[in-house]
């Protein structure tokens, strides 16, 4: 099967291809065995016109959480405390495993309509064992790529797991099981229970678990609100040896230079989700200078959207003004004036696509757009009215571009998105799917006895995170 994209503004992210302005691109059986300028269209090529459109490698989220779709807006007026009360607490253990399922498809189905081709799935619904294989079904059926992480967290409600032995237990069938060499389009992955809500030994078993498959793990990671050590204490993780390049740390809002910089020397990886950092009242947003000081190769996750949007557009945008005030708030503050950007939009388009893919151990496939790389491409179309005229297309992709912009989505050469509509996909079913499991779960909670019970749920939560025991 062959596909040629032509008179495209193709954007590589390779520093050597650059930007090719009327280019073209060949996929052949789901791979770019050719780029550049005036490729000849072969006969037995379906021809797609990029005339009017820039070509760039697909968006990678590198932290979200797709199983919580039908839970869209729910978060409105909470901060940290809430959510571990409502979602993480309550709404959690209502999912039934239809549940898990359609809100992993439909959020992954979101995150392909907005240009985003590969996904970090931070999966702690693993009520059960049904649950989990709910929810990797879910996310196989959208066409995806990216990492399932099959989440540890426990669900007291639950007694599907006897012990946290059974649950890395089960871990280990559905890698058996389900994921072979673990080189597919989608592949396992751990999520672990944020470090000081359980035994230290269970956290510790859990990363060693992760370490002993050779699997992907991530973490929420200092992004703590209120005294309790929930999410804290890397350090202890550091001193045995747990922390590698197999790491994916999340959020990381409390690190300073010395911290990003141990992550270096171990070579783990960072993912930042600045708008549900900044949204849930943990005190202080990612340190960016001093990670990119320290070196690190920044990654971004859209997170969840029980309080956020899937939006990867509206989250660089985020991420660099809040990079680019640190960086020139020292010159600001002593009325100098800024007369240069030194974080460029480009590097921002890089925390969206490549370095996503080098946290998830896939660079060498995606991430960017050159010959022998797997076909994951969008085009996004430069002549809608918040897009035109076009001076760069990066500055115009990371300043003004939104989900609708996009128009084709291939992923390893599959169309699943064309000319703006998502292929084979009934919309209007897909919510109503979602919509009913939404009733199911609210149904379950939304009584006067149950507000009373979020209300000590929350009291409960916030009694814990802000003490020191």
């Amino acid at each position: 099967m062959k596909s040629l994209i032509k008179n495209a503004w193709i954007v590589t992210n390779e520093e050597d291809l650059g930007d090719i302005r009327d280019g073209s691109i060949l996929v052949e059986d789901g791979v770019i065995s050719a780029i550049g300028s005036n490729l000849p269209v072969p006969d037995d090529a379906e021809v797609i016109d990029g005339e009017g459109k820039i070509a760039i490698p697909g968006f990678v989220d590198a932290h979200k959480h797709l199983w919580q779709a039908a839970l869209r807006g729910v978060c409105g007026d909470l901060t940290l405390l809430g959510y571990f009360a409502l979602v993480r607490q309550n709404y959690i253990a209502a999912y039934r495993p239809q549940d898990v399922r359609i809100g992993s498809y439909a959020s992954a189905v979101e995150l392909i309509d907005g240009g985003t081709t590969s996904v970090l799935d931070h999966a702690h619904c693993v009520v059960s064992p049904d649950h989990a294989d709910a929810a990797l079904e879910g996310v196989r059926a959208s066409g995806i790529r990216g990492v399932w992480a099959y989440g540890y967290c426990p669900v007291h409600e639950s007694g599907a797991f006897a012990t946290h032995e059974d649950r890395i237990k089960d871990a280990r069938r559905l890698l058996l099981g389900q994921f072979g060499a673990n080189d597919g389009l989608l592949r396992m992955g751990i999520s672990t229970t944020e470090q000081g809500l359980l035994p230290e030994e269970l956290t510790e078993m859990e990363i060693r678990s992760a370490l002993d498959m050779g699997l992907k793990w991530t973490a929420h990671t200092h992004c703590g609100n209120g005294k309790a050590p929930i999410t804290r204490g890397i350090y202890k993780l550091l001193r045995k040896d747990l922390i590698n390049d197999l790491a994916i740390l999340s959020h990381c809002n409390e690190f300073g230079f010395n911290d990003f910089m141990m992550m270096n020397e171990v070579g783990a990886y960072f993912s930042s989700s600045p708008d549900t950092e900044l949204y849930m009242g943990i005190p202080r947003p990612v340190n960016y200078i001093e990670a990119i000081a320290a070196g690190i190769d920044i990654s971004l996750g859209t997170d969840t959207v029980s309080c956020m949007s899937a939006d990867m557009f509206a989250t660089m945008r985020l991420a660099m003004v809040t990079a680019r005030q640190q960086i020139n708030a020292p010159l600001s503050a002593a009325y100098e004036p800024v007369t240069e950007q030194s974080l460029l939009v480009r590097e921002i388009f890089r925390w969206a696509t490549i370095n996503g893919a080098r946290a998830m151990g896939i660079d060498h496939l995606v991430g960017s757009l050159k010959s022998g790389k797997r076909a994951d491409i969008v085009l996004v179309n430069a002549r809608d009215l918040n897009m035109a005229p076009v001076h760069d297309p990066v500055s115009s992709l990371v300043l003004t571009g939104r989900p609708s912009n996009v128009d084709t989505v291939m992923i390893d050469g599959v169309i699943r998105k064309r000319h703006g509509q998502l292929v084979d996909i009934d919309v209007n079913r897909l919510a109503n799917d979602v919509a009913q499991s939404h009733a199911h779960l609210d149904g379950r909670l939304i009584t006067e006895g149950s507000r009373r019970d979020l209300e000590h749920e929350v009291e409960r939560w916030s009694e814990r995170l802000s003490s020191d025991a």
